[in-house]
């Protein structure tokens, strides 16, 4: 996973694969169509699982791939208009799009963003697990149930 240095343009969007923890499940993202997963099997046997819609720059996949995490798309960096409302991840269930999250749930208070020249760095994706997602954001860790969809702020146990 990249992130986005200081206010440097990002880099021109380009198809990429990437897999889950254990190389069991890989997602090809493609420019242009959608992201296709497939699990590997042995001396890397692939099969197609499922595909979700579109291109996405930051996406994760938990193990056995289940859970596609997509995160928002200017990666650690937001644009200073950003409001409580900006999504900043979609989580997908075999396929589907399940939940999604916004700024003003990830935090406790969006004083806590750090300003850069022209964006706010607000955090990025950690980890994503069989059971739990892993955000690390200026304020701290914040944890995601995505069964239940509950939200773990850093100031919560």
């Amino acid at each position: 996973m990249s992130n986005a240095f200081a206010d440097t343009p990002l880099p021109a969007p380009q198809s990429y694969r990437t897999c889950d923890v254990y190389i069991t499940v890989c997602a090809h993202s493609e420019i242009d169509q959608d992201t296709t997963l497939y699990s590997v099997k042995g001396k890397f046997k692939v099969k197609e699982l499922y595909k979700i819609n579109g291109w996405h720059r930051s996406l994760f996949i938990s193990p056995e791939g289940a859970y596609v995490v997509v995160g928002y798309s200017g990666l650690n960096l937001v644009n200073k208009s950003a409001t409580k409302e900006e999504v900043m991840l979609k989580i997908f269930k075999y396929g589907k799009l399940f939940r999604k999250y916004t700024l003003g749930q990830l935090f406790n208070n969006l004083d806590s963003l750090k300003a850069t020249i022209s964006h706010y760095h607000w955090g990025h994706i950690k980890y994503v697990g069989f059971n739990e997602i892993e955000i690390e954001t200026t304020e701290g860790s914040v944890f995601i149930d995505p069964d239940t969809g509950k939200v773990y702020l850093p100031t919560e146990s």
